[in-house]
């Protein structure tokens, strides 16, 4: 037998041992199934484990039965407020308010919990929150990229994501869209649009670019996102050769690359600006009808094509995937490169995986529903263990990315199993999965860590406490928003340009400035904010948000002294802090309570006493400080656009400014 899929064993078997290689032989011959390596077994529902004295759902059966082979128990239920901001903050990407907080502890019924988890996946934020989770993976941003880095109008795709998690479209259903929407039946201008999905990558538009070079690109560029988002293998390296690890060859991967090769598209555009072809127009009827109102009522031609222009904005051509009426033959590349082609190869799957059902043709809708069918056994796993990792902190396999031969070993395989099973056998309900997930006492145990569970469980993967970890960027700064009152909660719509630093594009921009937005826009929730993906906005980089420039499903998490800073001196958190601290001054007769209501605002819960002791003392010193130097109280009161109210008193507002700035940069304020 001669080995393909590796081009050397012995690293292989220092890393696995031998009953968890895939060998891919040669021809025809079979993958031996007992050598064939965990995550390319269609997952099984094993049984469950026996009903534990603790615990609610499957999920804590699992849990609950690894705890006690590692000699651990689960810790104490978190308190309501822990539990609520922490639920609301990763259903919705937004803290509870405190009437939320008063209505759950208030309600004593058994429906509680399972009450607050219905209203945040009804709630107009939970697509929201959701989408931003997907637009990872998908590398969506508001420009071409490269050198130019000039802007797209892809936002259309964006609240077609949105609106996909608020209608809980299944998620087979919404692979199938996105991969293959144009080829389905009498297909909707949504379902076309869906397929922005794969125009999402870069697209040159420097001078003396090579066409056929960039457009190659590309279609690689789809590949290796579909293998990554929905397969958790890392097809990339078998570009150039036979993958060293697991069993995907070179010709495999050309055959992935036929299916994406058949779109109409050129891979160097000049000076683009907005959509390249193929294009479709957002909402068409819609635009339609009101461009030819404009015209009936306005008789103007120049004034007709103003209105017509801005009716464009709301409007404009999305870029979507559209076959050519002849299917474009594809090769394989010799080391990858566009100009070495030798075999010809034509659209099909990997032999260590199941075959396309019967009936079902091979092209992209065939590969769309293939990998949701039910019988593949990546798909199902990798979405669940994504979803896991949004909840819990750490994937059940620690590498959401890879599920290959490469990958960390599932710390709970059976339950891995057991949901990816169960997620198809419900219709691949996200909402469904995600409560059950949430409900679960494994979820709801409180965060406190203890010496022996440090020990034994030193980054919670055994789940002997509640999740707790830093926050994503997009909700470190719309919880600032949200707890000052300065969000804007208007969905969908063109992305905004909010504050950036002074200078920031200067060394790269040949084309224009950067032109600030006003007024409301600057208080959209981050999901709106334009991703140019050059030059990412640095409060995002600093808080780990990827550029977006290539597919990423794993986002790192630090804690950085650079972080600190930003939370206190940039515009955004200061102007927030400014807004907060007039909330605090109207919600409270005294000092204390004032900055007791900002406190628990923040926080969901009261401070304790030597806490509200330092908010105290902090603000006194503050306040005395701003007495003796008015000019710097006026000063910090002019950060950002926003105004506070004449009728209240500058110095202690801007001595209230530093309390609030204070609490909102607390380790417990950026952490859940």
């Amino acid at each position: 037998m001669k080995f393909t899929a590796f081009h050397s064993v012995l690293p292989v078997l220092l890393l696995l041992s031998i009953t968890d290689l895939v060998l891919l032989a040669d021809g025809g011959e079979e993958i031996s199934k007992k050598n064939i390596f965990w995550s390319f077994n269609e997952p099984k529902k094993q049984t469950l484990p026996q009903k534990s004295p603790w615990g609610v759902n499957e999920i804590d059966f699992f849990i609950f039965e690894r705890l006690k082979v590692e000699d651990l128990l689960p810790q104490r239920p978190a308190l309501k407020e822990e539990w609520i901001r922490r639920v609301s903050l990763d259903l919705t990407g937004l803290p509870a308010t405190t009437d939320e907080i008063d209505a759950f502890i208030s309600d004593r019924s058994d429906q509680a919990f399972e009450r607050v988890v219905e209203r945040l996946l009804a709630s107009f934020r939970y697509g929201e929150r959701m989408a931003s989770w997907w637009l990872d993976g998908a590398r969506y941003g508001d420009s071409h990229g490269y050198d130019n880095d000039l802007e797209n109008s892809q936002w259309p795709w964006r609240n077609w994501v949105i609106e996909s998690f608020n209608s809980n479209k299944p998620f087979d259903v919404f692979t199938i869209e996105q991969l293959a929407g144009d080829l389905l039946p009498n297909s909707t201008n949504d379902q076309t649009i869906a397929t922005g999905f794969n125009r999402n990558h870069r697209i040159q538009t420097e001078g003396g670019a090579i066409d056929e070079e960039w457009r190659t690109e590309y279609v690689i560029d789809r590949v290796e996102t579909m293998g990554t988002v929905w397969l958790g293998l890392t097809l990339n390296c078998a570009r150039c050769h036979d993958h060293k690890y697991d069993p995907i060859t070179q010709k495999e991967f050309y055959q992935f690359f036929a299916l994406f090769n058949n779109l109409d598209e050129k891979g160097f555009i000049n000076n683009l600006r907005g959509s390249a072809e193929p294009r479709i127009r957002y909402k068409a009827q819609e635009f339609e009808l009101n461009s030819e109102k404009i015209r009936s009522q306005i008789k103007d031609k120049e004034s007709q094509e103003k209105e017509i222009v801005k009716l464009e904005q709301l409007f404009p051509t999305v870029m979507i995937m559209k076959e050519m009426p002849e299917p474009r033959k594809a090769f394989v590349l010799d080391r990858g490169q566009y100009d070495s082609p030798t075999e010809e190869v034509f659209p099909g799957l990997p032999k260590s995986l199941p075959p396309l059902q019967e009936g079902e043709n091979m092209n992209r809708l065939g590969l769309a529903r293939w990998l949701v069918n039910g019988r593949n056994p990546f798909t199902s796993r990798v979405i669940v263990n994504r979803l896991w990792a949004q909840f819990f902190g750490h994937g059940i396999v620690l590498t959401t990315e890879d599920l290959g031969t490469q990958s960390e070993r599932p710390s709970h395989p059976e339950l891995l199993d057991w949901l990816a099973v169960d997620f198809v056998e419900h219709g691949w309900d996200i909402k469904r999965l995600i409560k059950k997930m949430v409900l679960s006492s494994t979820y709801s145990q409180t965060h406190s860590v203890d010496k022996n569970r440090l020990q034994k469980d030193p980054i919670n993967r055994l789940l002997s406490r509640g999740p707790r970890q830093r926050l994503q960027a997009e909700m470190i700064r719309d919880q600032a928003l949200a707890i000052s009152g300065l969000l804007v909660e208007k969905q969908g719509g063109p992305s905004v340009w909010t504050y950036q630093p002074k200078g920031l594009w200067e060394e790269i921009e040949k084309r224009g400035k950067f032109v600030q937005d006003h007024g409301e826009k600057l208080y959209r929730r981050t999901l709106y904010t334009r991703i140019r993906r050059t030059v990412p906005h640095p409060s995002m980089i600093l808080f780990d948000m990827p550029s977006r420039e290539v597919c990423s499903v794993l986002r790192a998490r630090s804690n950085t002294p650079l972080q600190a800073l930003s939370l206190l001196n940039n515009v955004t958190y200061v102007e927030a802090a400014k807004k907060f601290a007039e909330r605090m001054i109207l919600n409270g007769k005294s000092i204390k309570d004032q900055l007791s209501w900002g406190f628990r605002t923040a926080t969901s819960r009261y401070p304790t006493e030597s806490e509200m002791t330092i908010l105290l003392k902090g603000y006194e010193r503050r306040l005395m400080h701003y007495e003796q130097n008015p000019d710097q109280a006026k000063d910090l009161l002019l950060v950002g656009e926003s105004e506070i109210s004449n009728e209240l008193n500058v110095i202690s507002v801007a001595a209230m400014t530093t309390a609030a700035n204070l609490i909102l940069n607390l380790d417990e304020i950026i952490n859940k």
